[in-house]
């Protein structure tokens, strides 16, 4: 990811003061992945590793069923580990991380036995490449449990934005197989998706969401007030309502 780009990003969700209010979405996916690696066979006894913790939904609720774990909670921007932090508390084998969760740097010596993220891939430069090397880190019987957004989401807006010329406003995000496409044989994968969906009262009022949660970050350029507006036109225009194509991914290495 640029530079210019990751700076940008960070600093829209460390002003999100009112992430907690406006996130949702975001709460439920957490929670289902939570139960979902619930049910997984790991080494709690393994460090374990949280990419893009936000404020902490997805580290409280892996927290309520795997209170052994030795977990590393981490986030770009500083603001939004502060806010997991206070959620959290202090806990032993608990700790907090400014980290770039593309680039985590290296693993520990015998890899992790669990890598979670919630909501944080679809603002990685090149999702797939990284997935597979946050897998190549995995421990042996180790697990990369995450949610991210996948084709279809917010087809409503992009719909709206392409109409008026702005296509490259907003990311378009892959088809869920492409993520796990990449990783090695010796992994297995397993994909599950659903999709949540969001009523507004205006298309102001979902930009405004998505402000709140930090979720605003133009990805290529930036559009025009006047653009924007007839943007919004179009968007009021087939009902305000958006969609989240969240894919819910698994990928376990094997026993060697």
């Amino acid at each position: 990811m640029s530079l210019g780009r990751k700076s940008r990003i960070a600093g829209a969700f460390d002003r999100a003061q009112a992430y907690d209010a406006h996130a949702a979405i975001q709460r439920v996916a957490a929670e289902r992945l939570a139960n979902r690696i619930a049910a997984v066979e790991i080494d709690e006894t393994a460090p374990a590793l949280e990419i893009g913790c936000g404020t902490g939904f997805l580290t409280e609720a892996l927290l309520a069923t795997r209170p052994a774990l030795r977990l590393t909670a981490s986030d770009v921007a500083p603001a939004m580990l502060d806010r997991a932090r206070a959620r959290i508390g202090d806990r032993p084998g608990i700790d907090f991380s400014v980290l770039d969760g593309e680039h985590p740097g290296p693993p520990p010596a015998d890899g992790w036995g669990l890598i979670a993220s919630s909501l944080a891939f679809q603002w990685f430069e090149e999702p797939t490449s990284a997935i597979a090397r946050l897998a190549e880190t995995l421990a042996p019987g180790g697990c990369l449990a995450f949610t991210t957004l996948v084709a279809g989401t917010f087809a409503e807006w992009t719909a709206a934005l392409d109409a008026v010329g702005l296509a490259d406003v907003t990311r378009r995000h892959p088809r869920p197989e492409a993520l796990v496409h990449p990783c090695k044989p010796d992994f297995h994968s397993e994909i599950v998706t659903y999709t949540l969906s969001e009523q507004h009262e205006s298309g102001m009022a979902f930009l405004r969401a998505l402000r709140a949660i930090g979720a605003a970050t133009s990805w290529d350029r930036t559009a025009s007030p006047a653009a924007l507006r007839r943007a919004i036109e179009r968007f009021e225009q087939e009902g305000a309502s958006v969609r989240y194509e969240i894919a819910e991914i698994l990928i376990q290495r094997k026993h060697g």
